[in-house]
């Protein structure tokens, strides 16, 4: 099979590998898409391809092969799931980890693992009807996120990122008010005592930064909700822990380890997307080829206009 293989630090060639060989619990995938994932992008730059030199973990594919003990699903089944190394025309999976994907999705509509990220995020973070909610960073994570939070009944969105073409996309994603972080008005910041009786229900930070965790913070109301989606990994975080006290907020970190939820969290989102509650399709912007996989890293990391998110098409 061909396979997208790291080979240095922001460098992938097209390598012939084997097809994997899977187990008696295991299926084998024919991959048709795959999302790039910023996750990843810290491994593009070292040059780190993980065990088998393959990253990519956000396949859509059909079955084609099938271990003895599986059950449940038949051949030409089109699934995701949490499978690695999918950047290649193969990738195998356990049985456990995958769903079917509705009938009349388009793949790229069906990128099973982050919509679990999201959704199982969503699920953890506590909204009441009718709640102002602002979303700082409108990425791929962050327009999601908005777009959850209005299905959860959120009665105002208010949208905030660094690039007028993400606002621009955002309010045609939902939102209600967007705003550069330097334009937030003062209504929305809570920052000493005579600020009482501003800022917002429900504030997430979707940037993995820190001005956006400083920004989502100040925004956050007093005894309102701080959610914290962004992925903050590679360098430490300052907390204005001063100020998250005496507005004595509540503080969610809204990831996910537990496997058995991501699977729940995904059949959930798929859901959504199939009954068109939950647009993701209009939230992937950009397609590269199998042997485009660096251009694609590197679209991720420069956000050309209208960036939101890239996949790769196998």
């Amino acid at each position: 099979m061909k396979a997208s293989v790291f080979t240095g630090p922001c460098k992938n060639e097209v390598m012939d590998r084997p097809i994997p060989k899977i187990g008696d619990n295991e299926v084998l995938i024919k991959v048709e898409v795959c999302g790039v994932c910023a996750s990843e992008l810290e491994c593009w730059f070292n040059g780190d391809g993980g065990k088998t030199g393959i990253r990519g973990h956000e396949p859509v594919g059909i079955i084609e092969a099938m271990g003895k003990d599986v059950t449940g699903f038949s051949l030409g089944d089109r699934v995701t799931g949490l499978i690695g190394s999918a950047f290649a025309e193969y990738a195998k999976a356990d049985v456990s980890k995958i769903v079917k994907v509705p009938d009349r999705l388009d793949p790229v509509e069906a990128l099973g693992e982050p919509l679990s990220c999201l959704v199982s995020g969503a699920e953890r973070t506590t909204i009441h009807i009718g709640d102002t909610v602002a979303v700082v960073g409108l990425g791929f994570m962050g327009m999601g996120f908005m777009q959850l939070m209005k299905i959860k009944g959120a009665g105002r969105i208010i949208a905030v990122d660094v690039r007028q073409d993400s606002l621009d996309s955002a309010l045609k994603l939902g939102a209600n008010k967007v705003y550069l972080p330097d334009k937030v008005e003062d209504i929305y910041k809570v920052t000493e005592w005579a600020h009482i009786g501003r800022g917002v229900d429900v504030a997430v930070d979707a940037t993995g930064k820190q001005p956006g965790l400083d920004l989502a913070g100040n925004m956050t109301a007093v005894h309102g909700t701080l959610s914290i989606v962004g992925w903050h990994q590679g360098g430490l975080r300052n907390v204005n822990m001063e100020l998250w006290n005496w507005k004595g907020i509540t503080v969610i970190n809204a990831h996910e380890r537990r496997e058995h939820v991501y699977m729940e969290c995904m059949k959930s989102g798929l859901k959504m997307i199939d009954a068109r509650l939950f647009n993701m399709k209009d939230m992937i912007t950009h397609e590269f080829s199998l042997n485009e996989v660096d251009k694609a890293y590197n679209a991720l990391k420069a956000k050309p206009e209208g960036f939101i998110k890239a996949i790769v098409r196998i």
